[in-house]
């Protein structure tokens, strides 16, 4: 049978519709790029005594092995700039723009520090006997901090240059396959331990402790160290450090960690 040009044209104007655009067309979806918090094994450890105190002082390192940057920014009322402030989360897609913003903690200004805070970055605690054992004495400490790149984990970062430098900038923030560490002498890092009797004690530290920072995942922020403390004929203590939590890579462990 003899077909015409007509019926061609007809045939595939109805039959078009039912055909995909080769993959080389398709437009590619935007997803978010979230960031992963993960505690950085507590470092450093040290017993100083202050004021009749004997303070058990570390450094703690937060990394963000995820594929975003954790990106913060505040929201200042323009009365008093004492005053906690809004700090927004800002979520970056794939397509490296602006995929979603949340309300996910305050900024507060740290006198001891001189800069800008955000509240509930890591909580510190001393446990008896086990990691998950008995806090002792109400050795837990929720704190803040200034978020900035300040050590890369390993040589094939997935960020190669730093990003977030300083607390006085628009945004603070880690970015993937960076540190953000507190040394040990810094205010604020360190639990008081007066008078505990000698023993097997672990120092938990506990990223985004309230679940509030939006990351890929919430069940991976925790780390440990267990450190034996012992007192010799006057009471004097000395520890030990004994084991620690496992760790993903060697930079979890604090390899390549400052000593600032």
């Amino acid at each position: 049978m003899k077909t015409n040009i007509s019926t061609i044209l007809i045939h595939l104007a109805l039959t078009a519709p039912f055909f995909s655009l080769p993959a080389t067309f398709a437009h590619a979806e935007v997803v978010p790029l979230l960031p992963d918090l993960q505690t950085v094994i507590p470092l450093q450890l040290q017993i100083v005594n202050k004021q009749q105190r004997e303070i058990l002082r570390f450094s703690n390192g937060v990394a963000n092995t995820g594929d975003g940057p954790w990106q913060m920014r505040p929201e200042f009322p323009a009365n008093d700039p004492t005053q906690p402030q809004k700090a927004i989360q800002r979520i970056i897609g794939s397509d490296g723009n602006l995929f979603d913003e949340q309300v996910v903690s305050e900024f507060q200004f740290h006198p001891d520090h001189n800069h800008w805070h955000i509240n509930a970055i890591a909580l510190f605690e001393i446990r008896a006997d086990s990691p998950t054992g008995t806090i002792v004495g109400g050795n837990t400490l929720k704190t803040t901090f200034c978020l900035v790149d300040w050590y890369k984990m390993e040589g094939s970062s997935k960020t190669p240059d730093r990003v977030f430098f300083d607390c006085d900038g628009e945004l603070q923030g880690v970015s993937p396959g960076w540190v953000d560490q507190y040394h040990q002498a810094t205010p604020g890092q360190q639990l008081d331990i007066t008078g505990m009797p000698p023993g097997l004690y672990y120092l938990v530290s506990t990223a985004g402790p309230d679940g509030n920072f939006v990351e890929k995942d919430t069940s991976n922020n925790t780390a440990w160290v267990g450190f034996r403390l012992s007192r010799d004929s006057k009471g004097n203590p000395k520890i030990k450090v004994e084991e620690h939590s496992d760790c993903e890579t060697p930079a979890l462990c604090g390899v390549g960690a400052p000593n600032r």
